[in-house]
């Protein structure tokens, strides 16, 4: 199956949205159960294995107030979102050219 590039530009695009629509759904949920033990110890092994101390850094409590979820949860999804959104645009853009 041969996928050309205005379908790849479309389906990048699409992944941007889901990618963008499930990082606030994601904040959310987890900003509405900040309480509960589960999500709480979801948050700690996340953030004490190495890929999370190189991406947040060193911490020494997990605070889950409002600033941190977002920095921890939203902004990365804006930031994948925004780059999907991009290189679907520039893909798009390219087969409109050519």
């Amino acid at each position: 199956m041969v996928l050309s590039q205005t379908v790849v530009g479309w389906l990048l695009l699409l992944g941007a949205i889901v990618m963008f629509v499930a990082g606030f759904g994601l904040r959310t949920l987890i900003g509405r159960k900040r309480d509960v033990t589960g999500v709480r110890r979801v948050v700690r092994a996340f953030r004490d294995n190495v890929v999370g101390r190189v991406l947040f850094g060193p911490v020494a409590s997990d605070a889950l107030d409002d600033e941190e979820l977002d920095q921890m949860i939203l902004m990365p999804a804006i930031l994948v979102s925004c780059g999907l959104c991009l290189t679907a645009i520039f893909l798009l853009g390219y087969a409109v050219l050519t």
